[in-house]
């Protein structure tokens, strides 16, 4: 059984979608980011106003929330094209927006109200290495933005750390730090925290041993613990075999009591607290799990399951012991998690992929995989080696495999001919092979790729040369995000 498909876009959806009222008729309207912004009704008509364009893709869902104290959610989302937007419920950009950062900002946005006057403010990082605070209006807010050494592509996490009453601002950095400032920009005592290597992922904060400050889970390629004022807890970090994406999942799992730490990478890790291994982890799926899964009884049975996407196109269900249930072809590499809609009956799965759809599942749907066919049909996707010269489909994203590379912290560089520095790609491991995944080139693009390892920085292999070539899906793409930008009532 194939999944139903309930939105086609002209993109790659990198992040699960959101679901927000907007209209106010007390249904969940179907949020989704591409190359252009998506917002649906259940029954999937889209809502007057949308699709919002920018001028480049959106990487991750909007946040949600009443920035301007109307008494209607406004829609707030980072773009590729440096900028942040802020929307009305009829996709209509509010004064004083966009604002602008210096490189692409692709984590979703916080809202949270970090200066106490009672008002949303909007809190995000950009590839320009900076995290910003913003009012309703566009203005900064004083002692913002704060400066880190390196991308924040994970979205800032605004939490009450030492208890006094105000928020700090928590997030990771690709300059290997994770930060904590207080709502004024100053640093917390004990912050920033070292973790050797790119963090890419958001942290997530929640007291996990019950003395009343919360902790901080962030992810790289290992896995941090830490107390509320910088201080490790005893058996953490924990080594992953592979740098990971994903933020980490917090849940009792085997309900005793106490959360466990779930994290997804190469393979599906699970620790207790003090660093154990949970029975039954790690799991191996062969393939890299890009985005956390996400924990529902899918079958009202009282058990909960872990659900999940992964490069190979198929969406994995786990017991709680770890033990596959089963396993559903998507059929395109799946970064996104997924969303759960849990309506009047059985909760509705929602997951995007890189095919551009958004596809809903119901436990109808599942019911061959939860009766164990777990066969893994072939994902047709552009694949290379990193032997030269290169010849790329262009606009379209390429797994490039680096032979004889260790993945623990090594990193794949391209730099087009255009580029003044080079562009780093942290190297995973995806079916016990280490993969860098090259982003979408425009037709004509020429450049180099290399690999090389840190902290050592050794070479690995020779620099390749590569040049994309457009090909027919492309151009057809290209031309159909012409059209429906045009004239977007056709798809309606």
């Amino acid at each position: 059984m194939s999944p139903r498909t309930i939105l086609q876009t002209d993109g790659l959806i990198h992040d699960a979608p959101s679901l927000v009222d907007l209209d106010g008729d007390g249904e969940l309207e179907i949020l989704v980011a591409a190359e252009a912004l998506y917002a649906l009704r259940p029954d999937g008509r889209w809502l007057p106003g949308f699709p919002f364009y920018a001028r480049a893709a959106f990487a991750s869902s909007p946040a949600a929330g009443d920035l301007n104290g109307d008494g209607r959610p406004e829609l707030i989302i980072g773009c590729d094209d440096d900028h942040v937007y802020a929307l009305d419920a009829q996709g209509r950009v509010l004064p004083g927006w966009p604002r602008r950062t210096g490189g692409d900002v692709y984590g979703r946005p916080t809202l949270a109200d970090l200066d106490g006057d009672g008002h949303l403010e909007v809190i995000i990082g950009s590839d320009d290495g900076r995290v910003y605070a913003w009012r309703a209006d566009g203005t900064s807010l004083s002692g913002w933005p704060r400066e880190t050494g390196g991308f924040v592509s994970a979205s800032p996490v605004v939490a009450d750390l030492d208890r006094d009453g105000e928020p700090e601002v928590v997030v990771g950095s690709w300059g290997g730090f994770v930060y904590v400032w207080k709502r004024d920009g100053s640093f917390l005592p004990g912050w920033p925290q070292p973790t050797g290597y790119f963090v890419w992922s958001t942290p997530v904060v929640e007291d996990l041993d019950g003395d009343g400050h919360p902790e901080v889970v962030a992810v790289s390629d290992q896995v941090f613990l830490w107390r509320w004022n910088g201080t490790r807890f005893l058996g953490w970090p924990q080594p992953l075999r592979s740098f990971a994406v994903a933020s980490a999942l917090l849940t009792d799992l085997d309900e005793e009591g106490r959360k466990e730490i779930i994290v997804a990478a190469d393979r599906l890790y699970g620790w207790r607290l003090d660093g154990t291994p949970l029975p039954g982890f790690p799991v191996d799926l062969r393939t890299f799990l890009w985005a956390k899964p996400e924990i529902v009884d899918l079958n009202g049975d009282g058990q909960r399951e872990l659900l999940m996407g992964g490069w190979d196109g198929m969406l994995y269900v786990l017991q709680r012991d770890g033990a596959l249930l089963g396993a559903f072809p998507i059929g395109a590499p799946i970064f996104a998690a997924p969303a759960i809609h849990q309506g009047k009956g059985s909760p509705e799965i929602l997951i995007g992929a890189w095919d551009g759809r958004l596809y809903r599942l119901t436990l109808d749907d599942l019911q061959p995989m939860l009766m164990g066919s777990t066969a893994r049909p072939w994902v047709p996707w552009p694949w290379a080696r990193l032997q030269g010269p290169l010849i790329l489909p262009a606009d379209t994203p390429v797994f490039v495999v680096v032979d004889d590379a260790c993945a623990s912290r090594g990193i794949l560089f391209y730099q087009r001919e255009e580029d003044p520095i080079a562009h780093p790609i942290p190297l995973v491991i995806h079916d016990g092979w280490p993969v860098g995944l090259l982003p979408p080139f425009p037709a004509g693009s020429r450049g180099t790729l290399w690999a090389t390892r840190k902290p050592e920085w050794d070479p690995i292999g020779k620099p390749v040369e590569f040049r994309a070539n457009a090909h027919g899906s492309a151009l057809w793409r290209r031309w159909r995000r012409r059209i429906r930008r045009r004239w977007p009532w056709i798809w309606r």
